[in-house]
């Protein structure tokens, strides 16, 4: 072999390695940007939110789910339906206020009180003046925390709240 084809063939291995790494680099950076767009796009399961009619809460060791109040006369009674969760180790005492009273209800430890529901503890408030439509604020208080929700008021227009309404 002469020194001529040596060289050709040390060039044309050499091409082809380079060409090989120019290839992998490519794809690799190909690669990259089409899995990279994920990076920067809003992921959904970062963000839960609750598919519900009410509103949730939560005070200290108690969690208040699906707050909403029902009435068919805005200047009659109206009723709070609502799920409150002790998740503490001692009873909690919550005290539930809006612009017309004040109910306080007693929750046990690792247990849940369904208010407004068949079988619950009832929770209504006298002339509160709460239109269907409407967001009416909601004071819920323990011993140690308070947490004021803006609750949806309600009518029994939904087939879930027909029998519900005081």
């Amino acid at each position: 072999m002469t020194a001529v084809e040596r060289s050709t063939r040390r060039t044309t291995r050499r091409t082809v390695a380079r060409r090989r790494a120019a290839a992998a680099i490519v794809g690799v950076a190909i690669l990259g940007l089409l899995t990279g767009c994920d990076l920067l796009a809003p992921q959904d399961t970062k963000y839960i939110q609750e598919t519900a009619d009410g509103v949730n809460g939560d005070i200290g060791a108690i969690f208040i789910g699906n707050a909403v109040l029902l009435t068919s006369d805005p200047s009659g009674t109206t009723g709070l339906v609502a799920t409150l969760v002790n998740q503490g180790e001692s009873d909690e005492h919550v005290r539930i206020s809006t612009g017309s009273g004040a109910e306080t209800v007693t929750v046990k430890p690792a247990e849940s009180v369904q208010l407004g529901t068949p079988g619950g503890r009832e929770v209504t408030f006298e002339g509160l003046g709460a239109k269907p439509g409407s967001l009416t604020f909601v004071t819920f208080e323990t011993s140690t925390e308070t947490e004021t929700l803006n609750v949806p008021v309600l009518d029994g227009s939904l087939p879930q709240y027909q029998d519900l309404v005081p």
